[in-house]
């Protein structure tokens, strides 16, 4: 479905408010959907768009104003409730129960990608290789049974790297139950991913759909190479979010990355294997690691990733010659063919 240059649609901006219960650090990435919502609201009356918007502390008063604001599309930014990022499916659920056009991931594609232990089983069965891993809801009391070191510890069900720091590559048993031990803490609802740690090169390659075809952009690569000696090559929280960290500002990402024809290929092949098997739509970007074999294993797939201007995926848009512009319209046309796919079905 092509949206007709002269209809003013009325856009209306949905984003989380930040949890009242979200720790200090955790505040820095729940309040860049700020970022993207500006951006989106210029994006959208750029394009001649009418916006409104809308922040969700409470969702069913949310859906109740979303229903009665005469919207013609919802641009879904919300990524959780109350800083609890597990309800974010259950939003994207109540947008698809109002009965209004939404942009995005679509709910189930929302819950399974967030757990990545389940991800990851649904990767395997399509045969797209992942890291080694296993699920934990307690310390183990030994190396888990097809592992071996190092290993990297992470929250089983969060996303935007929360939980994953400098600290996060353990090498012996000790260290292990140690970080496995700190993160149940913090994460007891939903556990902990322990998983083998690809040492190599990593990659994020952005997907987008516009309701009819699904289009790789070009791959980006993070650059470890200014990275201290005694540093492990991930990109955790510090590197994401503090830009005042040494972190984040030694592992910058380029885009395009610089690659041989051949190795993109199967980047992208792999990415779009990742994306179609979580039944997913929209945009979205694929984390992957390359080996030193040259092996490549997909870490997760993010649905509605951050697409704030300085982001990421809009570098990737503009190495794909891609406008900001262009591709908020592009998402816009996926939530009205999706709608009226459904309506049709």
């Amino acid at each position: 479905m092509n949206i007709p240059d002269h209809l003013s649609l009325l856009i209306l901006i949905v984003s989380n408010a930040v949890g009242e219960q979200t720790n200090e650090m955790d505040l820095i990435s729940e309040a860049g959907v700020r970022n993207e919502a500006g951006a989106v609201k210029t994006a959208c009356l750029a394009l001649g768009f009418r916006t409104e918007e809308l922040v969700v502390s409470e969702p069913l008063a949310a859906c109740e104003s979303v229903v009665n604001s005469g919207a013609d599309v919802v641009f879904n930014l919300c990524e959780g409730v109350n800083g609890d990022s597990g309800y974010e499916m259950h939003f994207a659920a109540l947008l698809e129960l109002s009965g209004i056009p939404f942009t995005g991931a679509n709910p189930l594609t929302l819950g399974m990608a967030r757990n990545k232990p389940l991800a990851k089983q649904l990767f395997r069965s399509r045969g797209i290789p992942v890291p080694a891993g296993v699920h934990l809801k307690t310390v183990p009391d030994r190396l888990p049974e097809g592992l071996s070191f190092p290993l990297i510890c992470k929250p089983a069900c969060e996303d935007a790297s929360l939980g994953i720091f400098h600290d996060a590559v353990v090498r012996d048993e000790k260290s292990m139950r140690e970080k496995v031990s700190f993160l149940l803490e913090k994460y007891p609802r939903d556990g902990i991913l322990l998983e083998e740690y690809i040492d190599g090169r990593e990659f994020n390659v952005a997907v987008l759909s516009d309701g009819r075809t699904v289009r790789v952009l070009e791959p980006s690569e993070i650059d470890f190479s200014r990275l201290p000696e005694n540093c492990d090559r991930i990109t955790g929280y510090e590197a994401k979010w503090l830009e005042d960290s040494a972190l984040f500002k030694t592992t910058p990402s380029r885009c395009p990355a610089d690659i041989s024809p051949e190795l993109k290929s199967r980047l992208q092949d792999t990415a779009l294997s990742a994306y179609h098997a979580l039944a997913a739509n929209s945009y979205g970007r694929i984390d992957l690691r390359v080996d030193r074999n040259g092996r490549i294993f997909v870490l997760e797939y993010n649905p509605n990733p951050d697409i704030s201007p300085d982001a990421g995926y809009a570098k990737a848009l503009a190495a794909s010659r891609l406008t900001y512009a262009g591709f908020v319209k592009t998402v816009i046309t996926e939530a009205l063919a999706n709608f009226t796919t459904r309506r049709k079905s």
